[in-house]
């Protein structure tokens, strides 16, 4: 092979029946966590607020549990927070990412990288 390595990309989603958790929503949640706004993590992802709600819905229909729950504005102003049950999810799905990632790497760097 030439001088230059070979790279891989992956995707990961996690399901029951429709491809709707992967990289898109989990950096959503991760964005909304540190915000405490939907609209700023839209805007963060350059993503139209409608449509993060609908891949948010979407993930969470398929999943069977909401992700994350908002208030509404008032004195202290509105907000987005994640779910018990939708931060443990995403902590689980990033564990899963990043080990599978690290595998992925050791099998890749084997069958492609390491052999001339």
């Amino acid at each position: 092979m030439d001088d230059e390595k070979l790279k891989f990309h992956m995707r990961l989603r996690v399901y029951k029946e429709e491809r709707n958790f992967g990289p898109g929503v989990s950096t959503l949640m991760m964005l909304v966590r540190e915000s405490s706004s939907l609209s700023a993590a839209c805007k963060e992802m350059n993503m139209s607020y409608s449509k993060a709600w609908k891949i948010i819905k979407n993930a969470e229909q398929d999943l069977g549990f909401e992700l994350m729950e908002g208030t509404r504005g008032g004195e202290s102003g509105g907000g987005t927070v994640l779910t018990e049950r939708g931060e443990e999810f995403l902590k689980r799905y990033l564990e899963f990412q990043e080990e599978t990632q690290k595998a992925a790497q050791e099998i890749f760097d084997r069958v492609f990288n390491g052999a001339e």
